[in-house]
C-alpha cells in the first residue's frame, strides 16, 4: 500500500507548488485559475464521498492521533478507518481540530478481489488555506508477477510520477521516474522507458484518466473496482 508519508509532499515543498491555482492574464497580472480551483475542490469532495461510501454499513475500526505543525501542533486529528472484516485500511482522513467536519487531508484506497490496492486517491490543503487543495493524487496500481507498479496523476489528469518494485529476471529492482524523467528526451532517459524492466512493470497500466477512474464517478466499465460502482 502506498503510505501517506510517501504519497504526500512535505509541507515546506507544498508551499512552492501552489502556483497552478494562479494564471497570468494578458496584462501580466496574476488571476485565480477558477477552472483549476473548481476541479481540484470537486476532486477532494469526491474522495470524501468515496470515504463515506466505503465505510457505510461496515464494521470499522477507527484509530486516531493528533498532529500538526510547529506553530500549531494540534492542527488536525488524523483518523485511520480500517475494515474490521478484512483488516484493510479504507481511508485516512485528517480533520481540523477547530472544525471537526473540515478535511485537512484525505486519502482513500480501493482494493481488488485479491485484497490488493488497485487505486488510491488523496488531496491535501495548506493549513489556513481553503481556496483549493495544494496537492491532489491519483495512483493507479498494477501487478505483474512479483512486480508492483503504480502510475501517479494529479486531478488535472497529468502523469507526474511512476514507481515499480519487485523481482524481475531473478533480481530485485526499484524504479522511480519523476515528471522530468518521463518527459526527458536524452538517450539514456529514453532507454529506461524502452527497457524490459519498464515494460514488464507498466504493461497494461493505463496512461490516462477516464471518467470511470475518478473516485465516485465509475461508469461500471472496470469490473475490478466494484467498490466504486454506484449502488
Amino acid at each position: 500500500m502506498l503510505q501517506k508519508s510517501t504519497a504526500l509532499i512535505i509541507l515546506s515543498m507544498l508551499l512552492t507548488i501552489n502556483a497552478p491555482v494562479w494564471a497570468a492574464d494578458g496584462a501580466g497580472r496574476m488571476q485565480v485559475d477558477n477552472d483549476h480551483v473548481s476541479s481540484w475542490n470537486t476532486f477532494a469532495d469526491q474522495i470524501l464521498a468515496l470515504h463515506k461510501k466505503q465505510i457505510e454499513g461496515r464494521a470499522i475500526k477507527e484509530t486516531a492521533v493528533t498532529g500538526g505543525y510547529r506553530d500549531n501542533p494540534d492542527y488536525y486529528r488524523q483518523v485511520t478507518y480500517t475494515d474490521q472484516k478484512t483488516g484493510k485500511v479504507l481511508s485516512i482522513v485528517q480533520w481540523q481540530t477547530d472544525d471537526p467536519e473540515v478535511v485537512h487531508s484525505i486519502e482513500a484506497f480501493v482494493y481488488d478481489a485479491k485484497g490488493r490496492v488497485i487505486r488510491d486517491y488523496s488531496a491535501s490543503y495548506l493549513p489556513g488555506s481553503r481556496n483549493a487543495p495544494v496537492q491532489t493524487l491519483i495512483n493507479l496500481h498494477h501487478y505483474n508477477g512479483s512486480l508492483h507498479a503504480f502510475r501517479q496523476f494529479d486531478a488535472s489528469k497529468d502523469i507526474i510520477y511512476e514507481y515499480c518494485q519487485g523481482e524481475f529476471n531473478g533480481q530485485q529492482h526499484e524504479l522511480r521516474l519523476f515528471e522530468d524523467d518521463l518527459a526527458a528526451v536524452e538517450y539514456d532517459s529514453r532507454q529506461v522507458l524502452k527497457s524490459p524492466l519498464y515494460k514488464a512493470c507498466f504493461k497494461g497500466l493505463r496512461t490516462y484518466i477516464g471518467r470511470g477512474i475518478l473516485p465516485i464517478n465509475n461508469g461500471g466499465n472496470d469490473r475490478t473496482t466494484s467498490t466504486l460502482s454506484r449502488s
